[in-house]
């Protein structure tokens, strides 16, 4: 059933990305992203083999620091969020949340480990060590609880230490300063060959890691509608050709990355592969919410069909099935 989707998916790229728009006047857009890392696959592909020009839309990529995305997006100084949702759902569960909707998502392989001191053989031994984070509420400090829960310790007997994004943590566990922290398949590989030692890791079979989503301003839907159609639509053909060329993706790793390590190159691209795109599902949302609860520390009430829009998703599926 995936793949069916997926190939009809392909199909409505090719179809909806007509050649005319090459010599078309490209309206700009610009996407926050939360990360830097292989997840991004589909829009380096997009950007290296000339999707996004085809499709009418020029589209620049912003590493921004998570606690300013959001207020970019409602300031209007970047046009999408793409990154992790527990990240923008906490506005929507204020009192008076912004007009913001998810619009599609992307899935990838990624896997996020504990890292330890190599003298801690089990979770439980993390009582009253530090633990680094991202800063406190943080998506990676949820991710920590979560492991923590699940080995039976009280997250209030680890002392949770700010260390700013994964190559900080890095610095903070290697230095002794805390005696672990969770990182990505990559960063956990990094580790590792320093001897440093991986005892669990969040995702389980009946637990998925949520998707990366792409945020919208309400109004957006209606004064962008056709560049973000075409921007989506640019992005399915590039994660089919994710799927298909091992040596584009290895060669963009290598580059945005900026990574040497063949053994480390090879786990941030199995790290990167999409194994689901564009809707958001309702499972996915379920796990954001719990991850996001974990991290605030109470529990977090969101309605899907209020926060996910599949509009235009569904415009491209039957643009594609109208005769021509």
């Amino acid at each position: 059933m995936l793949s069916r989707r997926l190939s009809f998916f392909f199909l409505i790229v090719s179809l909806f990305l007509s050649p005319t728009l090459w010599g078309q006047e490209r309206e700009r857009l610009r996407v926050s992203t939360l990360f830097i890392g292989s997840s991004l696959l589909p829009f380096w592909i997009a950007q290296d083999r000339g999707y996004f020009a085809r499709a009418g839309v020029e589209v620049e990529l912003i590493w921004m620091q998570s606690s300013l995305s959001t207020s970019a997006l409602l300031a209007g100084e970047v046009d999408l969020i793409f990154g992790t949702p527990q990240v923008t759902l906490p506005v929507l569960a204020t009192k008076n949340p912004p007009p913001l909707a998810t619009v599609a998502a992307w899935g990838s392989s990624s896997e996020h480990w504990l890292v330890v001191n190599p003298s801690i053989k089990s979770v439980k031994e993390l009582e009253g060590k530090a633990l680094a984070t991202s800063r406190p509420k943080s998506a990676d400090h949820g991710y920590a609880i979560a492991i923590l829960e699940r080995d039976g310790v009280d997250p209030n007997r680890v002392i949770f230490l700010s260390a700013g994004g994964q190559a900080g943590r890095m610095a903070a566990v290697e230095s002794g300063r805390a005696s672990g922290s969770v990182f990505n398949r990559y960063h956990t590989l990094l580790l590792k060959k320093k001897g440093f030692r991986d005892i669990t890791k969040l995702e389980k079979p009946d637990y998925p890691f949520p998707p990366s989503t792409l945020f919208v301003r309400k109004d957006a839907l209606q004064t962008k509608r056709k560049s973000l159609k075409a921007f989506l639509s640019a992005l399915m053909e590039a994660t089919e050709r994710q799927k298909k060329d091992r040596e584009l993706c290895l060669r963009l790793i290598r580059k945005q990355l900026r990574l040497e390590d063949p053994e480390i190159i090879e786990t941030a691209y199995e790290d990167g592969m999409t194994l689901s795109y564009p809707y958001f599902t309702e499972r996915q949302f379920q796990v954001a919410l719990d991850l996001m609860g974990k991290s605030l520390g109470q529990a977090v009430d969101l309605s899907y069909k209020r926060v996910v829009d599949h509009s235009l998703l569904e415009e491209i599926a039957r643009s594609a099935s109208t005769p021509k």
